[in-house]
This record gives structure tokens, sequence and C-alpha cells, in this order.
């Protein structure tokens, strides 16, 4: 059953990097953690999900706490403060949210089974790089999972 999901994880994760002026390059999701340490955004409890290819390219997602429920959605287009913070680094830069640059960061929660540890959650991202301010990073509509103890993590919160 575990095999299951992770190829399903994987198959599910598949996605692609689209940067202005250069060759579309592939992004393979191979691991997904959420936070298990005490961590706060807008001085709120928060929980830190990373998409991870490799130790060197990944994406993290920070939303509240609060928020991890079935069916909560947010979006944030080309504003750097709200219900989500992302980040992404690739070959090397960093990639953020922006409100001067046409940016995007969504983030839903299809589903949370606590009986099976299972997280279904969808993200797309578009992320401007941080120094160069003119070439982006997208992920579009890419579906990942949280199981076992990463789905824990992503419930339960930390004690300080």
């Amino acid at each position: 059953m575990k095999v299951k999901v992770l190829l399903a994880a994987s198959i599910l994760s598949s996605l692609t990097l689209v940067g202005c002026g250069s060759e579309d390059k592939a992004f393979t999701v191979n691991a997904t953690t959420a936070s298990d340490f005490a961590y706060t955004m807008a001085n709120q409890p928060a929980v830190d999900v990373t998409l991870k290819q490799d130790e060197n390219n990944f994406c993290q997602i920070t939303f509240l706490r609060k928020n991890v429920q079935p069916g909560f959605s947010a979006s944030l287009k080309q504003k750097s403060t709200g219900d989500l913070s992302s980040s992404c680094y690739w070959e090397g830069k960093l990639y953020i949210q922006s409100s001067k640059h046409p940016t995007l960061a969504t983030l839903t929660i299809n589903e949370l089974d606590e009986g099976s540890k299972v997280a279904k959650l969808k993200t797309s991202l578009k992320l401007v790089d941080n120094k160069s301010l003119d070439k982006y990073f997208e992920l579009k509509d890419i579906e990942f999972t949280l199981s076992g103890q990463q789905f824990t993590n992503l419930i339960t919160m930390p004690k300080e």
C-alpha cells in the first residue's frame, strides 16, 4: 500500500519549470515534508511544506496551522504577504513572491484522511528570481501527497 501511495505521489508530482528566456526544465517532486517544529507566520502558528526534487532544488510553502483543514484554499496574486508564503530554490537561484511583479501562489487542501494518514494538496506557483527580477519559476496545478509521519507533522501542533 505504501509503495502504491508513493508511486501515485511521484506520478502526480511530475511538473515543469517555465523560465522566461530559457528552455523548459523538468522538476520532479521526489519527496514531500511538513515541518515538525514550532514555526510562525504573521505571529501565528504555521506549517512549512517542502516539495523536493533534491537537496538543492525545492519549493517551500508556508501557511497558518489554523487553515490545515479539508477544503482550505488560498491564493495570492502579485502579493508578498497573506495566507501563504512561498519560495523556490532552483539551480542555485532563489525565487520569491513579489508585490511588484506578476507572481502567484495558490494552495488547496483537497483531502485530510486521518484514518489512512494521507493529505492531498494542490499548488500553483509563479515566483520571480530575487536578484534579476526578470526570470520566473512556475509550477502549474501540482498535486502532491503528505503521508505517514509527514501527515502527522502537518496536522499536529508542535510543542515549543
